[in-house]
């Protein structure tokens, strides 16, 4: 039991109950912002390259890092898109993180936002991959999010796919 951090694929953005709502919702916060639509991912990940990551360690430590780095946005967020926008967008759909609302942040600004976190504790570049690699291999929590977070957002825009909490 917990959540899930989750690449979400091309068949669930375009046909999952949840996700059409946030879909839809989502490109009117980005024409309103004088961006286009977010087309969704345009293939599906293989298996053996997915992101999946179960959050369960307390984040306060992490917390603070983002605080010191001027990044306590994306603690807010529910949902990263490999879109570049600022601030957060706040979309009146609930989620499995929030019943109320989904807030969506940049996938760029998540990996910007990242990388003096990672200086500064020393993260190393190359870290397992797959699903649960970094839960299974790291137990310090603030190492822990800072190379989940890290990794979401990289392969958010390698892969050009949304990632979400479920």
């Amino acid at each position: 039991m917990g959540i899930y951090l989750v690449d979400i694929g091309p068949d669930s953005w375009a046909q999952d109950e949840i996700t059409s709502g946030i879909r839809s919702l989502l490109d009117r916060a980005l024409v309103e912002r004088g961006l286009r639509p977010y087309p969704g991912p345009p293939h599906e990940v293989p298996p053996a390259e997915s992101f999946e990551e179960k959050i369960a360690p307390v984040m306060d430590g992490f917390a603070e890092l983002c605080a010191r780095h001027g990044a306590e946005e994306l603690l807010d967020a529910a949902l990263f898109v490999p879109v570049l926008f600022d601030g957060l967008i706040t979309l009146p759909i609930g989620n499995a993180y929030d019943d109320e609302h989904t807030r969506v942040f940049s996938s760029h600004r998540l990996r910007d936002a990242v990388v003096p976190m990672a200086a500064e504790i020393g993260l190393p570049a190359d870290l397992p991959r797959g699903a649960l690699a970094l839960s299974n291999s790291i137990d310090d929590p603030v190492t822990f999010y800072v190379a989940v977070y890290r990794q979401a957002a990289e392969h958010s825009l390698r892969h050009d796919c949304p990632i979400g909490y479920i």
